[in-house]
């Protein structure tokens, strides 16, 4: 049922100036959709940042990604095409920059900004007939169908789907007192999103899709470590990169989880067919080698330039790899070796003058 009338009011002027505050430019938008997924502009310039997928921002733009995109797609008929194809990439955008390993702090502050500040309140004004109780119901019905008559293997548990009919239920009492409020459209959705945001934490226990997330991170973090280690070049790993493409588009639009274990079906095998890095003497001898040729990099203190203390705690650290390297070690300090130098290759980019 629908719990409010259709309320047609005109538009403030400004409201579409709170879109564009919000969300940037639409024109600047359309640009980023010829591609929202980072893999390309991530593999070419930077490292991993070591901001782990359980970093509290992260776990909370993967949450708030979703549940944007799911609210866009429930109110696409309520918004103009250009808000609606708006919305729909800055929530593919956001995702994209959660599930890459090469997000800084910065850029992933930015992303929740943007999330945070969604829906816009202008929205408020114009649109009502949301029907916020029904999609609820309607849901919370499923979930009573399946905890009496069951569902498909590797779905929600019984406890899973109890749980989330109790949230739900909470939702729901909240929701009750402003349907008798004139005007509380703005309490009845932060209260949806609140659900929507609620839904995505849960639908990561499906089908072990938090594993699958967890697993595909540090896949693309040791490609990406790889490849800026210039053991591996971006025409190698092309079909890995088309592969996590794939299933990060799915996973952002919350996709059928059949649709979602098929396409990490195809990444796991894209990532066990890359060269591999050969011995750990082999694979520490390349990252030498590849560290040495930063030393090669401007020095200065000028932008894009490098302070002179950041070059000697490179080279030490080279040599001291190639110290390890000649003597011969066991597999474990060749390996240790490698990791520590990674760590100063690390450190070094870090100290770019901004």
């Amino acid at each position: 049922m629908n719990v409010f009338d259709s309320k047609k009011r005109k538009r403030l002027a400004f409201s579409f100036l709170v879109v564009l505050l919000c969300f940037g430019s639409l024109p600047a938008v359309a640009q980023d959709s010829g591609g929202s997924s980072s893999l390309s502009a991530s593999y070419e310039s930077a490292p991993p940042s070591g901001i782990g997928l359980q970093d509290a921002d992260r776990v909370r733009l993967l949450r708030d990604a979703r549940a944007m995109f799911q609210f866009n797609e429930y109110y696409k008929t309520r918004f103009e095409d250009e808000r609606y194809a708006s919305y729909k990439q800055s929530s593919l955008k956001a995702f994209s920059v959660a599930f890459d390993p090469a997000s800084t702090r910065s850029e992933l502050t930015d992303a929740l900004m943007q999330t945070d500040a969604f829906p816009p309140y202008d929205l408020y004004w114009t649109y009502g007939d949301v029907g916020v109780d029904r999609i609820l119901f309607e849901i919370e019905l499923q979930l009573h169908l399946y905890t009496e008559f069951g569902s498909d293997p590797g779905l929600w548990s019984e406890a899973t789907a109890d749980q989330l009919m109790n949230e739900i239920a909470l939702i729901r009492d909240r929701l009750y007192p402003f349907f008798m409020e004139a005007g509380g459209s703005e309490e009845v959705w932060r209260c949806f999103m609140d659900y929507l945001q609620l839904a995505a934490e849960f639908e990561d226990r499906r089908s072990g899709r938090s594993e699958l997330l967890k697993q595909t991170f540090q896949y693309r973090t040791d490609v990406l470590n790889r490849v800026h280690l210039g053991q591996l070049s971006q025409a190698q790993t092309a079909g890995f990169d088309a592969a996590v493409e794939k299933l990060e588009a799915l996973l952002a639009a919350s996709d059928a989880p059949e649709a979602i274990q098929t396409a990490f079906q195809q990444v796991k095998p894209a990532y066990e067919a890359l060269p591999s890095s050969g011995s750990p003497g082999s694979a520490l001898a390349a990252d030498i080698e590849a560290a040495r040729k930063l030393l090669d990099l401007p020095k200065g203190i000028r932008s894009g330039q490098y302070p002179a203390s950041a070059f000697g705690a490179l080279r030490r650290a080279i040599n001291e790899a190639q110290r390890t390297l000649e003597k011969g070690g066991t597999d474990a300090q060749l390996a240790q070796a490698q990791s520590k130098l990674a760590a100063a290759v690390k450190e070094f980019r870090g100290r770019q003058k901004p």
